[in-house]
């Protein structure tokens, strides 16, 4: 018989639940029916389903394969360093270079966000053992988008800082050049659907609604310095958005117009798009990180952004 024993990362859920992320592999079906029959129980007695999990409850499991109970903490693969923005027992904001993947793609992707701020994790404080769960983005950026994320470091966190970024309690801004002179400010919504051939973001009339705030900052005729808000968070919704609109990202090789893209790349070397999550504020919070209202974080503008600012706008960034 094996044992496992909820923590502060595993309570809070459903036993029916927790129990899917634990057993992978086994069909749903096969899991309610070890519930109904008492092949597995809580506190040694039958429970259902939706029996909510506390700490220190401990389920067992009778001839059962369970997978993944860890024995002791998880072991990291070594990784680069990271940007720490802003660290605490609960949440890690770090600041993400352009070029890196947020997750891997693929089992040879070996260098990834979150490989690093695992890594970081568990040189400073180690891992916990959870069965479960393990610290994660909660915020993702594309490879090419540098700028601030946030990562969970337990359950309840997690729960909490999605919570705020779904109630939109959490402000997101981006700061972005793009072709054009924009309107003084504007809003961009519609349905965007994935390509999954092209993995492309398409504005149509199916998919799911979308919504982009932005405000120009400046411009000088051919350009303009934007702030973008982000009011629901889709695959590429900034730069398929402001696209959409004739306005395309510079340096943006999927939406963006091609004799500009060679334009900076030849003259500044950029070969992505410039888009930077640059701050990061909390307006309001969950109970459990209530300590956490108030804060803005901001990122490091890169010198390769400086100086296309200052040589388009001739003014230092914001």
């Amino acid at each position: 018989m094996k044992e496992i024993r909820i923590t502060e990362n595993e309570s809070g859920q459903r036993l029916d639940r927790f129990l899917r992320k634990l057993m992978k592999e086994t069909a749903l079906s096969e899991i309610y029916k070890s519930i109904r029959k008492g092949n597995i129980k809580v506190n040694g007695k039958k429970s259902k389903g939706k029996y909510m999990l506390d700490i220190d409850d401990l389920n067992t499991f009778k001839n059962i394969n369970v997978e993944s109970i860890p024995k002791e903490n998880k072991t990291i693969n070594k990784a680069d360093s990271i940007d720490v923005v802003y660290e605490d027992q609960n949440i890690i904001v770090v600041d993400k270079p352009a070029g890196l993947l947020s997750h891997p793609q693929s089992s040879k992707d070996r260098d990834t966000l979150i490989d690093r701020i695992l890594y970081h994790i568990q040189k400073s404080e180690g891992l916990d053992a959870s069965p479960t769960f393990i610290p994660s983005l909660c915020n993702r950026l594309d490879r090419n988008t540098a700028g601030l994320v946030i990562a969970a470091k337990n359950y309840n966190s997690l729960k909490a800082v999605n919570e705020m970024i779904r109630e939109r309690k959490l402000k997101k801004l981006y700061l972005c050049v793009v072709k054009g002179s924009t309107k003084p400010a504007g809003e961009i919504s519609g349905f965007l659907e994935k390509d999954e051939k092209t993995r492309k973001a398409l504005m149509g009339d199916e998919g799911r609604e979308s919504v982009t705030y932005y405000e120009k900052i400046d411009d000088n005729g051919e350009y303009s310095l934007l702030y973008v808000e982000l009011v629901t968070g889709r695959f590429h919704q900034i730069r398929a958005h402001l696209s959409s609109i004739g306005h395309p990202i510079i340096g943006d090789v999927k939406y963006g117009d091609k004799k500009t893209n060679e334009y900076f790349r030849n003259k500044f070397g950029l070969n992505h798009q410039l888009l930077l999550a640059h701050i990061i504020s909390i307006e309001e919070t969950p109970p459990e990180l209530d300590y956490l209202k108030g804060k803005v974080w901001h990122s490091k503008i890169p010198d390769e952004y400086k100086i296309i600012i200052d040589h388009l706008f001739h003014r230092q960034t914001p």
